[in-house]
């Protein structure tokens, strides 16, 4: 099976590489719109307790522990990118830390257990028209007040941010736009 690699760009991890199946259905965060991020994030984020939904390659929820996060819950649903998820936190010896679900994200999100997030990051599919609605579900969704939410798109993908979700920031990078919002 042949992998891709791809860089962890701060934080005590820095420097180290995440190895993930190379896969078209696979489009991990660029380096540079995951330095926006965590940039936007800075100290706040030391002691979050966040979920990595759309996981594929981990690398959003692996550079969010390697800067500071409690725990991390990677929500995968292809097992095949979860089990490379899971190899690459016993790696870099992070596994205490995190959880892995092998789950599809829009069932994981009706579940009782999101409320005790206080970072939720989206990596979606792009194109996928389930995706167009995926924000406007959070309104039904029991998360609690002041959680921060990173949503990527395509800046293709035209959605509508409901109105109990505040847009703190947003960035495109090439042809992928990062969005930072609050409940």
């Amino acid at each position: 099976m042949k992998t891709s690699k791809i860089r962890i760009i701060g934080g005590t991890l820095k420097g180290n590489h995440i190895s993930f199946p190379s896969s078209s259905k696979l489009r991990p965060t660029s380096n540079k719109l995951r330095e926006i991020l965590f940039n936007w994030l800075n100290f706040e984020i030391a002691g979050f307790n966040c979920a990595d939904c759309f996981s594929g390659s981990g690398a959003l929820g692996i550079e969010a522990i390697s800067r500071g996060a409690q725990s991390v819950t990677f929500i995968e649903k292809t097992p095949k990118f979860a089990k490379s998820i899971e190899a690459n936190l016993e790696r870099l010896n992070i596994s205490d830390k995190c959880e892995i679900k092998i789950k599809n994200a829009f069932d994981w999100l009706k579940e009782d257990s999101v409320k005790e997030f206080d970072l939720i990051l989206f990596d979606p599919p792009f194109f996928d028209e389930r995706i167009q609605n995926l924000l406007c579900s959070l309104e039904s969704i029991k998360i609690k007040k002041g959680i921060l939410i990173y949503f990527e798109k395509s800046t293709f993908d035209k959605i509508e941010i409901p109105d109990s979700l505040k847009l703190l920031k947003s960035k495109s990078v090439g042809d992928a736009e990062g969005l930072l919002l609050e409940k």
